[in-house]
């Protein structure tokens, strides 16, 4: 077998496109989905290498427009992880014979992308899962979908629709939308369930669902665990997994070196949330959640006469996105920990290494905070409300 490149993203583009079916997707030893090609079997066509987003880079020009938008439909707002920019776009699609594509947990805590086609299972495309959605079998079937005469809205990570754009060619796309999501990086999915088998032995019994964006407490970076008995609400800065999510110390390699970190997008749409727009627009603020949403192409302008049936909206600078989301600026800087936490990984116990090796600094309010029973926060939260009425 012969690796095709240290740049893969593992979108599958390159294995969807080989005439030979001789290019197979197996996961690396730190867990992210890498290709390999059979050279027994192959015949040097050149299509992976053509096809390969990573070798063939095509952004669309600056946004031609930028929002701040708020979701009017305050029980699908919340659950989703900022202003529900998603999900409105993904039940007008819906509501309009269309089909939604977007990443999902499924059996054994893995995560992939999934066609969704009737609102009852739109649910399960919403909120964060910071992990790498594996694309599976979508980008052939989307190009059945659009080929059949039928709507699709594509959503996932800039490389992920750039593995998408790529794969269709020149098929008609005018029924194809796609967004791209404000991303910072993805870690394994063997990182990922290893935390949630860390979980599982921690708490003495299996986890029944986990949000990483849970707005209980309002619009933040709190995670959601659920098991049969209990219901855990915490911080990000208290959880060994997030925590160091958000520090960039688990992202696969060529998140570092991210060719879509930038304003000019490869989505005809990017989402994501409207950090610090409480300072741009007080009034607009939301502990609902608030999106940015950036329309760069012509067929994403042509949202724009539905946009305020479905949020509030107000117009924004792309600047003003920027200021508070490096990652449309640039990559996330690579940390001293990727060297060797994945090696860790293997050689550590899950307990030493969720413990020890991805350590957090002491934050004890939050502490304190995560003890707390549900009711007992909630009638807090009444109270403080009321306090400041």
């Amino acid at each position: 077998m012969e690796h095709i490149t240290e740049f893969c993203t593992g979108c599958r583009t390159c294995e969807q496109v080989c005439p030979k079916s001789c290019i197979s997707m197996t996961f690396s030893s730190e867990g992210f989905l890498e290709t390999f090609i059979d050279s027994s079997r192959c015949i040097d066509c050149g299509m992976c290498q053509k096809y390969c987003p990573q070798n063939n880079l095509q952004v669309n020009p600056l946004p031609q427009k930028v929002f701040a938008v708020k979701y009017r439909n305050d029980k699908e707002l919340y659950q989703s992880a900022s202003g529900g920019a998603f999900v409105a776009l993904a039940r007008y699609f819906l509501e309009h014979n269309g089909v939604c594509v977007g990443a999902s947990y499924y059996n054994d805590w893995n995560v992939g992308h999934k066609v969704v086609r009737n609102l009852d299972d739109l649910v399960s495309l919403q909120s964060s899962k910071y992990v790498q959605s594996d694309t599976l079998q979508t980008y052939s079937e989307v190009r059945s979908l659009l080929r059949q005469g039928i709507k699709v809205l594509y959503s996932g990570t800039p490389c992920q629709i750039a593995g998408l754009n790529s794969f269709l060619g020149n098929i008609d796309k005018t029924n194809l939308l796609t967004i791209d999501l404000i991303c910072h990086g993805v870690p394994s999915i063997k990182l990922f369930k290893s935390y949630i088998h860390w979980l599982e032995l921690k708490y003495g019994e299996p986890i029944t669902d986990y949000n990483f964006r849970d707005k209980s407490a309002g619009w933040g970076l709190n995670c959601k665990i659920k098991t049969k008995t209990k219901v855990r609400i915490k911080s990000c800065t208290i959880d060994p997994y997030y925590y160091h999510f958000l520090k960039g110390d688990t992202y696969r390699e060529c998140c570092y070196r991210c060719l879509y970190s930038r304003p000019e997008r490869v989505g005809d749409v990017t989402i994501g949330d409207f950090w610090g727009i409480e300072s741009i627009i007080p009034e607009f603020f939301s502990k609902k959640g608030v999106s940015c949403l950036t329309l760069n192409t012509p067929k994403a302008m042509s949202l724009i006469p539905i946009l305020d049936s479905m949020f509030s909206v107000k117009d924004v600078l792309l600047n003003n996105v920027m200021k508070f989301q490096g990652n449309l600026v640039a990559p996330t800087p690579r940390p001293d920990m990727r060297n060797s936490v994945y090696k860790l990984l293997d050689e550590k116990d899950l307990e030493t290494f969720f413990g020890i090796v991805l350590a957090y600094p002491p934050d004890f309010k939050a502490e304190i905070k995560a003890l707390l029973p549900e009711w007992m926060k909630k009638k807090l939260r009444k109270i403080v409300s009321t306090v400041m009425a």
